[in-house]
C-alpha cells in the first residue's frame, strides 16, 4: 500500500499488492475514521467500513496513524533491533464489539514508523510493514 499523509488536507492510500487488490484507494477526508471514503476507480462506495474500524487493510493505517495523532497509548517501551532503538507504544480499546490492540514501533529519532501489529481479542489479525516512508 501507498500511503500519503497530509497534514493540511485529505489524506490518500492506494493498495499496490496483491494485484487482486490493486488500485483500491480511499481519502481520508476529516479528521476521525468515521471520514474514511473507500473507492475504486472514482467510485465512492457508501458504507464502506468494517464492523470492527481499524482492522483490515484498507482502514488499518489510517487508524493507527489516527491514533499515534490522538490517543495516549496504555504502555510505552523501547527496544533494540538489529542495532537499532526503536520506542515501541502499545494501544487498547475494550469496546461493545471486543477488544482490540494495537502495538506499533516508531524510530526514536523522528519517529517513523516501522512496522505495526494489530490484534482482536488477543489473536492478531494484521501485521504491517512500513517499506519506506517520505516526508511531504
Amino acid at each position: 500500500m501507498e500511503y500519503v499523509y497530509n497534514k493540511e488536507d485529505n489524506d490518500t492510500f492506494t493498495i499496490t499488492a496483491p494485484e487482486s487488490l490493486a488500485g483500491i484507494g480511499g481519502t481520508i477526508a476529516g479528521t476521525d475514521s468515521a471520514s474514511f471514503v473507500l473507492q475504486y476507480d472514482g467510485l465512492a462506495l457508501d458504507d464502506a467500513m468494517p464492523q470492527r474500524t481499524g482492522l483490515t487493510p484498507a482502514d488499518a493505517l489510517f487508524c493507527l496513524l489516527d491514533d499515534l495523532r490522538r490517543a495516549e497509548p496504555a504502555q510505552v517501551w523501547t527496544e533494540k533491533t538489529s542495532g537499532v532503538e526503536l520506542l515501541v507504544l502499545r494501544y487498547k480499546q475494550d469496546g461493545d464489539d471486543g477488544k482490540v490492540e494495537k502495538q506499533v514501533w516508531l524510530t526514536e529519532q523522528g519517529y517513523q514508523p516501522v512496522c505495526a501489529e494489530l490484534y482482536a481479542d488477543g489473536e492478531r489479525v494484521l501485521q504491517i510493514q512500513v517499506m519506506s516512508y517520505r516526508e511531504t
